[in-house]
């Protein structure tokens, strides 16, 4: 277990501890939608590249610990597509410049955001920021490569979103084709909203992005990752 891990089990068990006896602890079922670019200190836009985004799902599940009336810490586990446009791989030698290379990376996400939450409407509305970190796994790891065409009496390239030219797997191992790393850690925030359904239930629509901090690959890349996702969630003490 690394120490991000530690340190975000630890503050689970420490938030459990303080929690208020009369406060309801929730769970919360989710998915959507998130769009994810790769982030490097020269952005690729300078280096003659069109930036790229990845757009793939989110899903999860998290407990909604109370630390009082306004402040709750919600501990999350989930799946997070991500990614974006990637150098070319140097087994790529043919027809080099013509190619653009997209990194599917696939991460398994634990998270442990804090909630500053107000009532509006009666007690029927919810309105809160998050904030807090993250750490994760990626357990899945694709390049795809599409090729370019110039448009005809143009020097200039179009991309061609119709045309790939070949889509291979491989692990985020260095001796298998890909340099990308097999962990990730950032910071998350955003906003959210729950509307009361009944007793015990809600329907929830949170905006999250998250900023990695790690370097994923010796380059220096990190993610960006901005989510928009709805679900339920069911008070449960």
């Amino acid at each position: 277990m690394s120490a991000l891990t530690k340190a975000l089990a630890v503050t689970v068990l420490a938030s459990l501890a303080a929690a208020p006896l009369t406060a309801q602890t929730t769970i919360g079922l989710r998915g959507g939608i998130g769009t994810a670019t790769l982030s490097q200190g020269m952005p690729r836009v300078e280096r003659g590249e069109v930036e790229r985004s990845r757009f793939g799902a989110v899903s999860g599940i998290d407990v909604g610990i109370p630390l009082s009336d306004i402040v709750d810490l919600r501990v999350g586990l989930g799946l997070a597509q991500k990614g974006g446009l990637a150098d070319t791989p140097p087994w790529v030698t043919a027809g080099r410049a013509f190619v653009h290379a997209t990194a599917e990376l696939d991460y398994l996400q634990l998270s442990a955001l804090f909630r500053a939450s107000a009532d509006a409407e009666r007690g029927l509305l919810k309105v809160g920021v998050l904030a807090g970190p993250y750490v994760a796994l990626n357990h899945s790891c694709d390049i795809a490569l599409t090729t370019l065409f110039p448009p005809a009496g143009s020097g200039q390239f179009r991309f061609s979103s119709g045309r790939q030219l070949s889509k291979t797997e491989a692990s985020c191992r260095k001796d298998e084709g890909t340099d990308f790393r097999s962990h990730d850690f950032g910071l998350a925030f955003g906003t959210g909203v729950e509307v009361k359904l009944g007793e015990s239930v809600a329907l929830a629509l949170d905006v999250i992005y998250a900023m990695g901090l790690s370097r994923i690959d010796d380059d220096g890349t990190r993610n960006r990752h901005l989510a928009l996702q709805s679900g339920l969630v069911f008070v449960v003490g």
